[in-house]
């Protein structure tokens, strides 16, 4: 739309006469603007001039031999005539620019960002305590005050802001990063295998080795001992500290039915329609809003006001239930749905340092149902610390050299 246009307005006018198009040479000539010429009918042409030329067009129609007529106002000023005399329709723009002002000063809306680890919930009862609330007046925030407030309730937390844009808070935190434990030097544990492998690499950078390449090792067993043998040979506890990198193989298997049950809608919509003031909630129906079976569930709010700026505590909502048949049907793509999720069962189990060296899937049908296999080879880190039991320290104990009194 042509605001500048709209404000200032323009008129739409018909001219009658043997020759209209003189008209418009006569508009050019005296630098009055024009646009949306069009002959209606025979002898007759519209066309379309400023509010301001509008005056000019009976006395220029004349001169050309012609009659001049104005059909239609358009734009701000045309709207302004017609509302003018209508004072309740006046009193009641005024009434809602007026609840508008107001109403942009309270905070309706508080949409909080940044919050994974800690929960929403956790922020915005620190934030009601705090003074950060619906229906709250917010001129009278103080973001240092909040800020400080907020951090003390939630321990999670390292840093936050509240921005406001009309009724609308926006709450953005920052939560803290958790640290890696330092490694405790003085705590006695070895390593074992977490599963079976074929071992192809040690790395003993503390403790001793207990196994080697090329060999097989079983879930549980020692790989890296926690003690260490001196110069001098005395063996004493340690902590155990390295991995062990091997070879391992998977099998895998996921079964699902061939058919499935798919939904089609009936076609049948109800709805149920609530009123929320605030805090407060209006039910214009009886009996609960618990979805029956059979039935999607689709909840719509329609709040008074414009996302991102303000709102209003007023919100109707409408909740649409859509029953819906349950039919039989064969997936067509379920052995690539069974593979996919395999896959990705393996790479959990295999670890974000570990890899697929190879893999193959078999799949088949059987008893109304398709069973998919994968088996792969994989090379991954196999070592789990566990502390030394005392067993272990008796074993370590057994291992120091005697020595003998002459």
């Amino acid at each position: 739309m042509n605001w500048t246009r709209y404000i200032t307005g323009w008129v739409t006018v018909e001219v009658t006469g043997a020759e209209p198009e003189k008209l418009l040479y006569a508009l050019a000539e005296r630098g009055i603007a024009f646009w949306g010429a069009a002959p209606p009918k025979d002898y007759s042409l519209t066309v379309q001039v400023p509010e301001h030329a509008a005056k000019l067009i009976r006395p220029l129609a004349a001169a050309v031999g012609c009659e001049g007529s104005i059909r239609s106002r358009h734009g701000l000023p045309a709207a302004l005539r017609k509302v003018r005399r209508r004072y309740m329709l006046l009193a009641c723009i005024g009434l809602v620019a007026a609840v508008l002002y107001v109403g942009s000063a309270f905070v309706w809306q508080i949409d909080i960002t940044g919050s994974d680890a800690v929960p929403e919930g956790v922020i915005r009862q620190a934030l009601s305590q705090c003074g950060v609330d619906i229906g709250a007046y917010w001129p009278a925030f103080s973001q240092d005050q909040i800020r400080n407030s907020v951090l003390l309730r939630v321990p999670g937390l390292r840093w936050m802001t509240v921005t406001m844009r009309g009724s609308h808070a926006k709450v953005i935190v920052r939560e803290k990063r958790e640290h890696l434990p330092l490694l405790d030097r003085k705590e006695l544990v070895k390593i074992v295998a977490a599963k079976a492998g074929l071992v192809e690499k040690v790395d003993a950078f503390r403790g001793t080795a207990l196994t080697e390449e090329n060999k097989v090792v079983l879930p549980g067993e020692e790989l890296i001992g926690g003690y260490l043998t001196g110069r001098s040979g005395v063996i004493g506890p340690a902590r155990a500290i390295g991995g062990v990198t091997a070879r391992t193989w998977y099998e895998l298997t996921a079964k699902s039915p061939l058919e499935s049950g798919v939904k089609t809608p009936t076609g049948r919509k109800t709805s149920r329609w609530a009123l929320i003031l605030g805090k407060t909630r209006i039910n214009f129906y009886k009996g609960s809003s618990i979805c029956p079976a059979g039935c999607d569930k689709i909840t719509v709010d329609h709040t008074v006001g414009r996302d991102g700026w303000f709102s209003l505590p007023v919100t109707l909502e409408q909740t649409v239930y859509a029953p819906y048949d349950v039919a039989p049907q064969r997936d067509a793509g379920l052995r690539e749905d069974l593979e996919e999720r395999l896959m990705e069962t393996l790479l959990r189990q295999v670890g974000e340092d570990g890899e697929v060296i190879s893999s193959a899937f078999t799949g088949s049908e059987r008893d109304g149902a398709m069973v998919v296999t994968l088996r792969a080879e994989c090379r991954e880190q196999i070592g789990r610390e566990e502390p030394l039991t005392p067993a272990d320290l008796a074993d370590i104990q057994a291992k120091i050299p005697k020595t003998e009194v002459p």
